[in-house]
């Protein structure tokens, strides 16, 4: 059976230039999801590794620069493992509520007798 803990809220620093010039090139450029070095003028930005939500950190030594082109792979993968996460964790949760309760609904309209004369709706004038 599989644990869960509370994971609490990561508050996420303010990315500086410098600051991912740093983590840049203290992971030579490679980038997180595919392996590949990031080559001048390719698109990139500082990827975590574990997403926050699901208890990453945003220390700089956890952080990885990833190539823009890679984000939307790795967005689903967090999206799906968060959602399984969330899953689990209100499988079993009831709101307090034995039944649902039902209401009367609207009034039933009365037929139109003939097809012939226009329809008057309550709101319309003549």
């Amino acid at each position: 059976m599989q644990v869960l803990e509370l994971i609490p809220h990561t508050k996420r620093k303010g990315m500086t230039k410098a600051r991912a010039a740093k983590i840049f090139l203290a992971r030579n450029g490679i980038c997180f999801n595919c392996g590949k070095q990031i080559k001048q003028g390719d698109g990139w930005f500082i990827e975590h590794p574990d997403s926050l939500a699901q208890g990453g950190s945003d220390k700089d030594d956890d952080l990885w620069p990833s190539h823009t082109k890679c984000k939307p792979a790795k967005d689903a993968t967090d999206a799906a493992s968060k959602a399984k996460r969330d899953r689990i964790v209100t499988a079993g949760w009831d709101r307090g509520r034995t039944s649902r309760m039902k209401s009367q609904g609207f009034p039933k309209a009365k037929p139109q007798k003939s097809a012939t004369r226009p329809i008057i709706r309550r709101n319309e004038q003549l």
